[in-house]
């Protein structure tokens, strides 16, 4: 489906959407991504008109949350919490792909949240 007024969030809307009007549940994932991203790195996306998608957000989230960075900012972590935190982060990149068809299914984010 397409539209021809893109309406949405600045910093959250796919890139499909934004830039072709292409409506998909995959959109709705992307937006879901970065909330996910925002919650589990307690960092903001502070979208713009340069960067109407977050891709900076995500690109700096790519470069900084390694695994290594989690578990050396979460020292007093146990095992399991890293290991979500490290998921939740895995899932919300997954979540932000350029490609929507490289987007995860809802049913696969809400069975690797409940795990």
């Amino acid at each position: 489906m397409n539209t021809q007024n893109v309406v949405g969030s600045l910093g959250y809307m796919a890139p499909e959407y934004l830039y072709r009007g292409e409506i998909s549940t995959q959109s709705d994932i992307y937006s879901l991504g970065l909330q996910i991203i925002e919650i589990s790195t307690g960092e903001k996306n502070a979208p713009n008109y340069d960067d109407k998608c977050g891709r900076k957000f995500i690109e700096k989230v790519q470069e900084k949350w390694t695994d290594e960075y989690i578990t050396s900012k979460y020292q007093s972590f146990g095992a399991d919490c890293l290991q979500q935190l490290k998921m939740c982060v895995k899932i919300g990149l997954q979540c932000v792909e350029q490609e929507r068809k490289n987007r995860p299914p809802t049913v696969d984010i809400v069975d690797r949240l409940n795990q």
